[in-house]
This record gives C-alpha cells, structure tokens and sequence, in this order.
C-alpha cells in the first residue's frame, strides 16, 4: 500500500480546508516545494498534489510550483484541481506528471475522459469526491445526484485503470475514513482505489490496508503531527 502525503496549494502557499470549504483553511507553510522536499526526506516516493485555485476556477494556476516541486524533489507527483480540458492533461503529461486526477470531467464531460484514457492510459485517475454517497464537482462546491458507486463502475467501463476516493465530510476533520464506503468500493470494482479523509491515526491505515485499498493519502494528520510519515511508510508502506 503506497502512503501518499498531501500538498494542496492555494494562493501559492500549502495549505488546509476544513471540509473542502474554503473559509475554513489552515496555512501550514509558505513554500510548498520546502514541504515537498521534507516528505521526501522522510521516505515518500509519491506526492498528491491539489491546485486549489484551479478547482476552483477550472483551470490549474499554480503549475509552475508543481514544476519545481517535480525537478527539485524527484517525487511521483499525481496532480488535480482545475483539469477539464484535454490540453491541460497533455500538457502535465509532458511536463512530467505521473499520474493526472480529474474530478469534474467525469461527470461534465465523460468523453474527455475515454479519449484521455486512449491516449494516456494509466497516467489518468479519476477522483471520487463524496458527501453521503454522492458525487460532488467543481472544487467540491457543487453537489450533484450521481452514486459514487454507479460512477466508479462508469469509469471503468470507459477505461479509466485508478480510481481516487475521498469523503469530503472527513476531509481535514482527523476523525477517521469512511470504511463502510471504503469497503463496498473495494469489493465493487476491479482496478486499483486510492482514499482519503479523515485518516488520523496509524490504526486508520492498518484498517485500510487490510481493506485492500491501492494507497491512502494523509494530509492533515501529517501536518498536525498526529501521523509521523516515516513511521507510517516504515510499518505499512510499500
């Protein structure tokens, strides 16, 4: 299982949202690269990376962080927020993205995504993103009537090879994953899950693990220090 640390970047700094909400952030440090940098240093292979003004706006703003978190810290990046337009995607393949997540276009624009799986394959994930078993787009502020189950199953029959699942209700709340969803998930589809939210203690990640989640990724809890990256890699990583 692959222990995945977060770095979500609003206004060029790395912050935190409460619940995805974005009068209720927490600004952890000033320079996401240096934060990028301490992941690694602590045994991290990978980093999910959010452009929070993107989601927002529709459109990645802050890329160049993203490049320089890339060439300075040698990290797998897997990157979100704002990527709804083939171009966007083909332009962070080539810039060397590892793995690009989008959320929104799975449920606006679900050929973009069959053509990104053509043409990508494995470097394209989709994003779960949920309140009480319902799909939520556009930065989480819009809240749609699609089941995160039936969707799953969609995008797979469309190609996509990963999927990315986080309860929005435990996003940034350190109490604990949605294990009754995690589970059904698992057992539902047959490519690989990544979660998140609400992952607080070493004890979440055991749990999921034996779940048999693909990877988990830890964003808050990481920096509130109530998970110590090296120690949770060192014991259950991969």
């Amino acid at each position: 299982m692959e222990i995945i640390p977060a770095v979500d970047i609003r206004g060029g700094k790395c912050v935190r949202l409460y619940q995805g909400k974005y009068d209720q952030e927490t600004v952890f440090h000033d320079d996401p690269v240096a934060v990028a940098l301490k992941w690694r240093a602590q045994g991290a292979r990978w980093l999910h990376v959010v452009d929070l003004d993107g989601a927002r706006t529709g459109e990645p703003k802050n890329l160049e962080i993203v490049k320089e978190i890339m060439k300075r810290s040698a990290l797998l990046v897997e990157f979100g927020g704002g990527v709804r337009e083939e171009r966007i995607a083909e332009q962070l393949v080539l810039e060397g993205v590892t793995r690009v997540i989008l959320g929104t276009a799975a449920i606006e624009n679900r050929e973009l995504i069959r053509r990104l799986c053509r043409r990508f394959g494995e470097a394209i994930a989709v994003s779960l993103d949920a309140q009480d078993g319902r799909v939520a787009i556009r930065g989480w502020r819009k809240e749609t009537a699609v089941d995160v189950s039936s969707l799953s199953e969609d995008m797979i029959s469309i190609g996509v090879r990963r999927l990315i699942y986080t309860d929005i209700k435990r996003d940034g709340t350190l109490t604990e994953p949605n294990f009754d969803m995690i589970r059904k998930l698992v057992a539902r589809v047959s490519v690989p899950i990544i979660v998140a939210g609400g992952v607080s203690r070493l004890e979440h990640l055991q749990r999921l693990r034996d779940l048999g989640v693909d990877g988990v990724i830890i964003g808050k809890a990481l920096y509130t220090g109530d998970i110590d990256l090296e120690e949770a890699i060192n014991s259950l990583g991969t």
